[in-house]
């Protein structure tokens, strides 16, 4: 498991938004970014994105200091719903 120190940091580029990469117990690599709510969702705010090559979670309710949380944590709060 990695840890806060161990975090692997995403490079920016055109493509991928500003967030935090990290890589799970089972080598799994996630994207994580903050997106605003869909044009046609009647709620306002912004969802947390979690992205690998096979899956995509949001979760809506989401501490402001996410980008602070160990691997660890970030991954139990990617199955918050």
């Amino acid at each position: 498991m990695q840890g806060k120190d161990d975090r692997v940091d995403s490079s920016p580029d055109s493509e991928a938004p500003a967030g935090r990469t990290f890589l799970d117990v089972e080598g799994t690599r996630w994207q994580v970014y903050e997106q605003a709510f869909g044009d046609y969702d009647r709620r306002s705010g912004m969802s947390l994105i979690f992205a690998s090559e096979s899956a995509v979670r949001r979760v809506r309710d989401f501490p402001a200091e996410w980008t602070q949380l160990t691997d660890e944590e970030l991954l139990a709060l990617s199955w918050k719903a």
